[in-house]
């Protein structure tokens, strides 16, 4: 027989273990996207955490409009420049002074009334399992590398990724992660070892393929959003991603315990519980109507701020941009800082979904001349110079590509003056940081705040036909995340309906 029962843990992995290989595994995990990196975590402030008052919120006071009074001193009798008024001559060396002028009334002049945004906290809660056969694998000299350095590595890479995808995705869409009307349903009938399933095949109508990543656990809803797919019974049925083909833009989600029978082929994808939820990004700042953070704005409404009351955090909006041409993107700018330059707001990079710079190069290409003179055919200095950047009106705007940003749409960020800055509550006592996560992730296993000496904390299961809790193999570790991204200047550009260049293999 078997050295292991099937279905163990030592069964599922014995290709791992063998007597003579090298130990050593490579593990690959999707990076963070570098837009995102370069433009908010290389440059991001902290802001202080004695800020942070009742209720979990930030609130940031602003006061916009003139004071006092102020007139030209002509309707006055320019006294100010030779004096007021004389009455009349007393003999011949003599004179009375009369008071006849005087400067405007104070009580007339307009005062600024401040006014107040109410930024709410945001959390996540994670758990990850460790069991006592994993534990015992690792300590086999037999077995083929690490196995829970690769899975607490999985658990923070699965932590930053969703933090990026967050930077990006919608409010007003529910947090959508993206949408396809053209999924193909597989459903596999119940085996051995496992229930029924659904396999959903897609490819992602907003390209942005990269927030798909292999483990990650989703919701599938119909296009409305309205009707969760993987649920029976009213109770929620786990969904992974199980493949990301970022060269055909292809994603595939796997429904546990459940076979579909489609009435359509169009859904959307959520992260998991995650519809209508999510730590605010760019879209959540970026308005051109309607309240800063959209739905996620501060219940007490004299706490919201409506762009409409106060254009001066609109941000500048184009839809149908079509070829974005040299001269448009002039345009955009220009519209932009003709705006908000006397307010001292400014943006410094532009970020585009793949393909938009492609395709602004491209019909650019007709403009240039290849000088052959007294010269061989040459491709040397072909392509493209790395990087790309943009200079107009004494600005240097730098341009990033992201292939998490929905299909045609370019972004105009403020990220000097760590403009973006993060929020965190003050940590409970004894919470523990996690060190494989990202620096800039505010993480916090939360086991020892509770009581407990290590971060793991004991998976019990209860006794059948008694109260008492029987130990199982299995340690769980509760971590929690507690942050806002917040902005001191929210207004940017966001232009969509841009054209692109993109291709996919086959």
């Amino acid at each position: 027989m078997a050295f292991a029962p099937a279905g163990s843990l030592f069964n599922q992995q014995s290709n791992r273990i063998q007597e003579i290989l090298n130990k050593n595994i490579e593990v690959f995990l999707p990076a963070l996207d570098p837009a995102w990196r370069d433009t908010t975590v290389s440059s991001q402030g902290v802001g202080s955490a004695s800020l942070i008052g009742r209720d979990m919120k930030v609130i940031k006071t602003y006061m916009g409009s003139m004071a006092g009074v102020l007139e030209m001193a002509d309707s006055r009798n320019n006294f100010v420049l030779y004096g007021d008024n004389t009455v009349g001559n007393i003999a011949d060396k003599m004179q009375t002074q009369g008071l006849t002028n005087t400067w405007p009334d104070a009580t007339e002049g307009a005062m600024a009334r401040p006014y107040q945004l109410g930024i709410g906290m945001k959390a996540m809660v994670s758990n990850l399992l460790v069991t006592l056969g994993e534990m015992q694998a690792e300590a086999t000299p037999a077995f083929i590398g690490e196995i829970l350095a690769p899975k607490l590595e999985g658990h923070a890479r699965l932590i930053a990724h969703t933090l990026c995808n967050y930077w990006y995705i919608a409010d007003n869409t529910n947090f959508t992660l993206g949408f396809s009307t053209s999924v193909v349903v597989t459903n596999v009938a119940a085996g051995l070892n496992f229930p029924a399933y659904s396999v959903l095949t897609f490819s992602p109508a907003d390209l942005n393929t990269d927030r798909f990543a292999v483990g990650m656990r989703v919701d599938v809803w119909d296009s409305t959003t309205t009707t969760r797919i993987n649920e029976a019974a009213s109770v929620r049925l786990n969904a992974f991603v199980t493949k990301v083909d970022e060269v055909k833009n292809v994603v595939v989600i796997q429904i546990m315990g459940i076979s579909i029978t489609p009435a359509t082929n169009s859904y959307t994808f959520t992260y998991a519980n995650g519809k209508g939820t999510g730590i605010a990004g760019i879209n959540s700042w970026i308005k051109s109507t309607g309240n800063l953070l959209g739905p996620d704005a501060d219940s007490d409404t004299t706490k919201q701020i409506d762009v409409n009351k106060h254009p001066e955090f609109k941000s500048f909006v184009k839809g149908s941009v079509g070829t974005l041409t040299e001269h448009k993107l002039r345009q955009y700018l220009r519209g932009y800082h003709r705006a908000k330059e006397k307010y001292g707001q400014y943006i410094d990079c532009l970020i585009a979904s793949d393909g938009v710079w492609l395709n602004y190069e491209s019909q650019k290409i007709g403009q240039y001349m290849l000088d052959r003179t007294n010269r061989l055919s040459s491709v040397t200095n072909e392509g493209s110079q790395e990087g790309f950047k943009f200079t107009f009106d004494g600005r240097t705007y730098t341009g990033y590509t992201s292939n998490y940003i929905e299909a045609g749409t370019v972004y105009g960020l403020r990220k000097g003056g760590s403009n973006w800055k993060k929020y965190v509550p003050p940590s409970p006592k004894g919470t523990q940081k996690f060190d494989k996560a990202e620096a800039f992730i505010p993480f916090e296993f939360i086991a020892p705040a509770l009581g407990y000496s290590t971060i793991k904390v004991p998976i019990t299961k209860a006794a059948t036909g008694s109260g008492n809790s029987l130990l199982t193999e299995g340690a769980q570790m509760p971590g929690m995340l507690r942050m806002q991204l917040v902005p001191d200047q929210p207004s940017g550009i966001k232009l969509t309906g841009v054209s692109y260049d993109k291709l996919y293999g086959d």
